[in-house]
């Protein structure tokens, strides 16, 4: 190379250079490719999904129904002893399953109760027809009798209304008067009561507030638990007035 021109030196140096750098530029976008190729096969790998797994999904979902269909069967057959039902008391109903292995009959109803995703609560005021939709689910919520101090945490740091297809939380008396000054309630303190009385305008409230979000407890709702009822060491059914120390680690 000695003999050649340095002008042609040169030359040839850098077209070396070029095509040093063309390589390169191949090599990286052969290994794109490639690591692009490894990722979709990946993916394809993780989104399939075995047959066994449709049937067992089939199976549970099918449990479900028959656990369901049996709790229906039951509720035809016998009379509820009325004295045992907490007629025209509040309720605060709090969902802590999911939909997994739950049959299409109890998802519907669990919606029409405004419980269509775990811990979420809903208050409802008891009567012998509600009773009923929630011993048909009860295998996927928990339920007892809030007290005054419980209901007036939930409103003051959860509660939120929903107007005209938009969530607006409760951070003012002004918003609350705002909304529900027709039937002369006008702060948070007026929720409460009407919540805690289940009185006449209970219906009206309840409507306006959306279902409450709430966190998971620590160390409590676990998934071995949620799926057995409170008489045999579980987590799900009617727990009475210890809904409370349960859903204070909610909110």
């Amino acid at each position: 190379m000695d003999n050649i021109p340095q002008a042609q030196k040169k030359y040839v140096l850098t077209d070396i250079m070029k095509k040093r750098k063309h390589q390169s530029s191949l090599n990286e976008e052969r290994a794109r490719q490639i690591k692009e190729r490894i990722q979709k096969k990946k993916q394809k790998t993780k989104d399939f999904v075995h047959p066994e797994k449709f049937v067992d999904q089939y199976r549970k979902q099918q449990t479900a129904f028959s656990y369901f269909k049996r709790k229906e069967r039951k509720q035809n057959l016998e009379t509820f002893d009325i004295k045992s039902i907490p007629i025209n008391k509040t309720l605060l109903v709090v969902r802590i399953r999911g939909v997994k292995d739950i049959s299409d009959r109890q998802q519907k109803l669990l919606k029409e109760l405004r419980l269509s995703k775990v811990n979420t609560a809903v208050f409802l005021k008891t009567t012998v027809e509600i009773w009923k939709k929630l011993k048909l689910v009860e295998n996927y919520i928990t339920y007892g009798l809030p007290t005054r101090q419980i209901i007036n945490d939930l409103i003051v740091k959860r509660g939120h209304i929903m107007k005209e297809k938009e969530i607006i939380a409760l951070k003012s008396n002004e918003i609350i008067e705002e909304y529900m000054s027709e039937k002369d309630i006008i702060c948070v303190e007026d929720i409460v009561n009407t919540i805690a009385n289940a009185s006449e305008n209970f219906d009206f409230v309840t409507k306006f507030l959306v279902p409450l979000k709430l966190n998971h407890p620590e160390g409590q709702l676990k998934s071995g638990r949620i799926k057995k009822p409170l008489t045999k060491q579980g987590e799900w059914g009617y727990r009475e007035e210890k809904i409370n120390s349960l859903v204070q680690n909610m909110i």
